[in-house]
């Protein structure tokens, strides 16, 4: 199995439980035969997989491209860059290069993913917002207290859920001046469309990082962010795609402080403080 996927595929994998019979039809033959897909005319790949041109159109669509053309660049080029990592891993034996390698392409297959202005857009709603709402359920919930910790960092009104009983609470002090950004596993869930539902009721903003898509939750999310599964690593019963998760999480630190000289020296302030403790401990223990 290759470690490093075509970003295309990704979106696709994404988005894979919304599907319809035909849609996934056409989503499997792409994965399956993703050069048979950029060598086709729409109209031969409509006869190869049993479906119309108009089903096909739809489909591209629906997974964020204007077209069958459109759709067809982006493969090609994602799979340029796939085969050019998988070349270069292609020595890697031991269990360090193995894992290595996966870190490597997860990496990549999340910048892939990711598009600068939506990174954007998700920050301007966190800078403008009076509460920020953190929200994590399962295996996210350090990845939320770690953000949480670095927007407190910055001076930002923080308040951080792990617990759905916390969640349910903390919904009614939610408002249009609040920012909820939720980071879960897989969005396919009762609970986190439950949460995510009542907070846009709530009028709140949502930026949703997640490990999959849904088309269930696109009326109740301003901004979504989308990692890798970790099935896809070459190594899926060791790896972990937590580090995904931060990965996305310090990407939106970044962009916070980058144009912003006020935030930025406020976590400088806040870098000095911790440093300055730590230093301060440190001297009590070589006291003895």
């Amino acid at each position: 199995m290759n470690t490093m996927q075509s970003a295309v595929i990704m979106k696709i994998l994404s988005l894979q439980s919304s599907f319809t019979v035909s849609e996934n039809d056409i989503a499997q033959f792409v994965t399956r035969e993703p050069e048979s897909v950029i060598t086709s005319t729409i109209t031969e790949l409509a006869k190869k997989i049993n479906t119309s041109e108009a089903s096909i159109n739809r489909f591209c669509k629906k997974i964020g491209y204007k077209g069958f053309n459109s759709f067809k660049v982006a493969l090609a080029q994602s799979n340029f860059q796939r085969e050019q990592t998988t070349q270069s891993a292609t020595h890697e034996s031991n269990t360090i290069e193995e894992m290595s390698s996966d870190y490597r392409s997860m990496i990549m297959n999340t910048s892939a993913m990711l598009e600068m202005n939506t990174i954007q857009k998700a920050t301007k709603l966190i800078k403008t917002a009076t509460v920020v709402h953190v929200i994590a359920l399962y295996t996210t919930s350090f990845v939320a207290q770690e953000f949480s910790f670095k927007l407190r960092q910055l001076g930002m009104n923080v308040r951080v859920y792990t617990e759905m009983l916390e969640v349910q609470l903390g919904m009614a002090n939610m408002d249009k001046n609040s920012v909820v950004i939720a980071i879960v596993p897989s969005v396919a869930s009762r609970d986190v469309i439950s949460f995510i539902t009542t907070a846009k009721e709530h009028n709140a903003n949502v930026v949703l990082i997640s490990g999959n898509d849904s088309t269930e939750v696109n009326d109740s999310v301003d901004v979504k962010l989308i990692v890798p599964d970790h099935m896809l690593a070459h190594n899926p019963l060791i790896f972990s795609n937590s580090l995904m998760f931060s990965f996305v999480t310090d990407i939106l630190i970044a962009e916070l402080i980058s144009n912003d000289k006020n935030l930025k020296q406020r976590k400088l302030n806040s870098d000095t403080i911790i440093n300055s403790f730590q230093s301060a401990n440190s001297g009590l223990f070589e006291r003895y």
